[in-house]
């Protein structure tokens, strides 16, 4: 059975009065999964692409039961009763007998863009002007010439960007430890053998037609206690081709489902899209939300920035991301038997 196209769904979301989205301050980092989950803080550079050539995301099946749409360009979904009570419950009962839910690990995403920056400028200008010093000191004080003097140049040249490429990873490490204090969350990785698991990836494949489950991360099983929250973040990286070439590549969708109802005046723990004028998605059981952190070339868009608000009662959520090209096995994609039903673990 299917329903009408998607509508704008003012009723599933609300606008929040806040200080306007570019006046706040993006650190650019993100959350890895190698051990569990990762999330984005950051990646981001300003989009130079235009919003028509954004907005050509991965298909996704616009006449989907439930399905609603709440922001155009980009744009954002989120689908009702997309999973089942029995499958929420299932996943999170999963999460918690597997007990190795821990902070949610935070990486710095992009580092490798930051590097090269890094080292590219200090290698054609002040690591220049330095070796031309080591090579003017060497001759007015040691009287040297030659491939002697040469030599003292390409000494004081390399020495410098190899200052550059010490002090810019040290930066990458620090910015870490920053980060570490944005995300407070617990997560864990499921292996897709469980009951509930088994229905979202599923339901995944049916809402987002050619793609599948070779291309997905392993369900990622996020927690949030009271007081806890997740920082303004971005789910893509603007240095995926390298960064993320052994676990699929960019990341090209971002699906993630509530498992629990919350309050909807005390319960907090919204998702909120700051850039989208503070769009924001309450929690409930069963509930999707959808939306494309990059274009389906891989393409990053800095216009999904986005954030899970401190939540004032415990929520769980359960989380897919769809890359680009195949993830491989564990521990970041799925068992290359997945679809072997036998492997079923039943509830």
């Amino acid at each position: 059975m299917t329903t009408s196209a998607p509508r704008l769904a003012a009723s599933l979301c609300e606008r929040r009065a806040s200080t306007p989205a570019s006046t706040s301050s993006r650190v650019p980092a993100r959350t890895r999964r190698g051990a569990p989950p990762r999330a984005g803080y950051g990646a981001a550079v300003p989009t130079a692409r235009s919003a028509a050539v954004l907005d050509k995301h991965v298909p996704i099946d616009r006449y989907a039961d439930g399905l609603r749409q709440l922001h155009a360009s980009p744009d954002v979904f989120v689908v009702d009763d997309f999973l089942s009570a029995d499958a929420c419950a299932d996943i999170i009962a999963r999460a918690k007998a597997k007990g190795d839910m821990t902070q949610s690990p935070v990486v710095y995403a992009g580092w490798t863009n930051d590097v090269e920056a890094w080292t590219s400028t200090v290698s054609s200008g002040p690591a220049v002007w330095i070796g031309a010093l080591a090579m003017l000191i060497g001759s007015a004080a040691f009287g040297q010439s030659g491939l002697g003097l040469l030599g003292e140049g390409v000494v004081g040249y390399l020495g410098a960007v190899g200052a550059a490429y010490a002090a810019s990873l040290a930066y990458v490490k620090d910015k870490e430890r920053e980060l570490g204090d944005l995300r407070t969350s617990t997560s864990t990785a499921l292996d897709g053998s469980g009951v509930g698991e088994r229905e979202l990836i599923r339901a995944t494949e049916r809402l987002l037609p050619g793609t599948s489950w070779t291309t997905y991360e392993a369900p990622t099983v996020i927690r949030y206690e009271r007081g806890q929250k997740l920082a303004p973040h971005f789910d893509a990286n603007r240095g995926a081709a390298v960064e993320d070439a052994n676990r699929g590549g960019q990341t090209l969708v971002t699906l993630l489902v509530y498992l629990n109802d919350v309050d909807e005046v005390r319960g907090g723990g919204q998702t909120v899209f700051g850039r989208l004028g503070d769009l924001a998605v309450r929690p409930a059981k069963g509930r999707a939300l959808v939306f494309f952190p990059a274009n389906a070339d891989g393409e990053f868009d800095d216009r999904v920035e986005h954030e899970g608000t401190e939540a004032n009662e415990e929520k769980w959520i359960v989380r897919i991301w769809v890359h680009q090209n195949e993830v491989g096995g564990p521990p970041s994609g799925l068992p290359d038997d997945w679809n072997d039903e036998r492997g079923v673990v039943a509830p």
